[in-house]
């Protein structure tokens, strides 16, 4: 009877075996949505998550000697305010003489031109009134349609988003590192806002209008209230920000990308030295570990051959696209 039982228990398949690979592979392709969910997933894993424990509001204990005591009453009589004292009298006015002095002003000569009026003087001027006195709409250097899409990709920072990074997790499991909390895919964000220098020198006088757009574009963006403005002249290093009391605020590095519009005061040179502060400001961004932006309205050709801080210059014209701006900035950080 053994034999028979040892016999048929052999000729029964054998069910595959379930590794923990398999487990965490299964795990992360289930489709989780809320963070009770991903605690699960964890508990699975072996990690042991939990919700925090509640903080408990204090409980206020009635104290009597705590309670803050009546100042005393002074019963010294009030002093009574000062007399308000008149204001002076007004010094009486000088005296005038008694007759008119002679005036000693001579009149000048007629400077009017002897010849008639011009005949297209006396033509018809109700064609005057007749022209169209509505301002021409101008273009800027980025499309409207495309500048949405142009900044977001030039002023995002990355951020750990709720997506679970599951080879980072396998990973970890694998070499039995332990974990505080589930890593995450990181994902571009515009919550940081964006720090904006315009250049208003000499040289960038006729940009100056699309300088001004910059700052609409931008705080469409990336919000008004996360985008702060400065502006300088030639030496980027020296920009401020006017606060509404009419004071200014020097700036200086911050946690939040940094984008800049200037010809770096090259003035249409070829492969021409930028100013010195450029370098300067490249250095203090990649210091803070700030990326750094330039837009520059100058073809390339015309760019600096090296620039300290390794900071993106981008063409500031209509043929710039979000798609070169996220390849560029890609590039430079496969290079970092």
């Amino acid at each position: 009877m053994t034999q028979g039982r040892d016999k048929h228990a052999t000729d029964r398949p054998r069910r595959g075996e379930i590794h923990l690979g398999d487990l965490a592979r299964a795990l992360g392709s289930l489709g989780w949505r809320t963070h009770e969910q991903a605690e699960a997933i964890a508990a699975c894993l072996g990690f042991g998550l939990g919700p925090a424990p509640r903080e408990q509001e204090p409980v206020e204990v009635y104290n009597p000697a705590a309670q803050p005591r009546r100042p005393p009453v002074s019963h010294q009589r009030a002093q009574a305010p000062a007399p308000v004292a008149p204001p002076p009298m007004p010094q009486p006015p000088p005296p005038l003489p008694a007759h008119s002095l002679p005036s000693r002003l001579q009149p000048l000569p007629n400077l009017a031109p002897a010849e008639p009026d011009p005949d297209w003087l006396d033509g018809d001027a109700s064609l005057l009134d007749q022209t169209d006195a509505s301002p021409c709409a101008r273009q800027t250097l980025f499309p409207e349609p495309a500048s949405r899409h142009i900044f977001a990709a030039a002023v995002a920072s990355w951020r750990a988003g709720d997506a679970v990074d599951v080879p980072r997790l396998i990973e970890a499991v694998a070499r039995r590192q332990p974990l505080r909390a589930l890593p995450r895919r990181a994902e571009p964000t515009l919550a940081r806002g964006c720090q904006l220098l315009l250049d208003y020198s000499p040289a960038m006088v006729p940009f100056w209008d699309d300088l001004t757009d910059l700052i609409g574009q931008v705080g469409a963006v990336a919000g008004f209230a996360e985008t702060r403005v400065y502006s300088f002249d030639t030496r980027p290093g020296e920009a401020v920000h006017w606060r509404p009391d009419g004071r200014t605020e020097p700036w200086k590095p911050a946690s939040r990308p940094v984008l800049a519009a200037s010809d770096l005061g090259i003035q249409g040179g070829t492969r021409a030295t930028p100013h010195p502060g450029w370098s300067e400001l490249a250095e203090r961004c990649a210091a803070a570990g700030v990326p750094l932006l330039i837009l520059i309205p100058w073809p390339e050709s015309f760019w600096p051959k090296a620039l300290g801080g390794r900071p993106e210059l981008i063409h500031w014209s209509p043929g710039t696209s979000a798609g070169l701006i996220r390849r560029r900035l890609a590039a430079a950080d496969a290079k970092r």
